[in-house]
């Protein structure tokens, strides 16, 4: 067990104080104030290598940021990721969502661990025996920790007692550089995305799952994700769910959409652009800001009807809003050739116009684009 609070000596807590007064004070931003944690907490107690460690516990992996000097490879980082769901504090921690700061010797016998095959395959190629992690923010999907790392000795109780005296007041600075962050992100984005107009707002968790949404937004998602369930309470589409689990930062890395990382697709003669936007207010929450856009079909999307090769590509164009003219330049043939090949589609589909034509044409690439879903 760790040392009492009360067994820590007064220059340690004087210590403690001190440190967390100036990491409020000094850091504006959450990579200021990570690079400030890993140099300051080493200096109340020692660490052969100090890392931010966000374990992504869905995917089971892990990103990390050292302090200048002491970043480990790719290598040593995939041979971490091998044995993610084996290693001692990812469990522990996955399951305590309030910490504490924990040791792997608290966990698990030493001598166990060193003929684990976490410590043969990583921990014994970068000369470490002894970690101890303390965590900043723990949810369903992650594990965020700044680990120490050492050689030669464990760490001592009342050296967990020191970290765990500073944990949540450290998490809590650390949550409020992540939503302030976030919030200016998400007000820049806002702002640029109502300009250009066109988007629908739906409201998410973190984790995925739909909130609050439009009925015209609920279409919009079943339009393009039409084999999988869409409306209030279930979970985004996954590829949604990929792409949003990727695009938090918490700090580590700015959020997807402040680098115009959008989620992209191209289906049914349209594209869908979505944006992630954190909620201000809610840091369990935010906001997906979607637009679809019709794009050019191709003439192999409308197989299915009985016209010519030519009268595909010319009705593709159509769907795609291109003028008799345009069509002309794009196909090097003249207007009038045009307008003759669409007469002759109006009669073989049946319509009489060429917005009818349009129409048509999209929902069989609709169609089709369904059945081979």
């Amino acid at each position: 067990m760790a040392a009492p609070l009360a067994d820590l000596t007064e220059r340690e807590l004087r210590g403690a104080v001190g440190l967390l007064q100036s990491l409020a004070e000094e850091c504006g931003d959450c990579s200021s104030f990570i690079a400030a944690t890993l140099d300051r907490l080493t200096g109340i107690v020692a660490s052969d290598l100090t890392t931010l460690s966000l374990c992504d516990l869905e995917r089971g992996t892990r990103q990390i940021v050292g302090r200048q000097a002491e970043n480990l490879s790719q290598a040593d980082r995939s041979a971490f990721d091998l044995h993610f769901h084996e290693h001692p504090l990812v469990r522990f921690h996955s399951t305590h969502p309030r910490g504490p700061t924990q040791r792997i010797s608290d966990c698990m016998d030493v001598r166990l661990f060193r003929n684990s095959a976490v410590h043969a395959d990583y921990y014994r190629r970068i000369g470490i025996d002894y970690v101890m992690a303390l965590p900043l923010r723990i949810d369903r999907a992650n594990v965020i920790s700044v680990v120490f790392n050492r050689s030669r000795s464990d760490f001592k109780d009342s050296e967990r007692a020191l970290l765990d005296t500073v944990r949540q007041p450290l998490a809590a600075i650390y949550r409020n550089l992540v939503v302030s962050e976030n919030a200016g992100i998400g007000l820049r984005c806002i702002s640029h995305l109502a300009a250009n107009g066109g988007w629908q707002i739906m409201r998410i968790s973190v984790t995925g799952r739909i909130l609050e949404a439009s009925p015209a937004v609920l279409a919009l998602m079943r339009r393009f994700f039409p084999r999988e369930p869409v409306g209030r309470a279930c979970r985004l589409p996954g590829k949604l769910c990929e792409w949003l689990l990727q695009s938090r930062g918490w700090g580590l890395e700015r959020p997807a959409i402040d680098r115009g990382q959008a989620c992209e697709m191209t289906r049914f003669g349209a594209k869908l652009t979505v944006h992630f936007v954190p909620d201000t207010g809610d840091v369990s929450a935010g906001f997906l800001l979607m637009k679809s856009e019709r794009t050019a079909l191709d003439a192999a999307d409308l197989s299915r009807l009985p016209v010519t090769h030519r009268e595909r590509e010319i009705l593709a164009l159509v769907a795609g809003g291109k003028t008799n003219s345009e069509i002309a330049v794009i196909l090097e043939i003249s207007a009038r050739t045009v307008q003759k090949h669409l007469e002759h589609v109006f009669q073989k589909i049946g319509v009489e116009t060429r917005t009818a034509a349009a129409v048509h044409a999209l929902a069989v690439a609709e169609e089709s684009a369904f059945q081979a879903a």
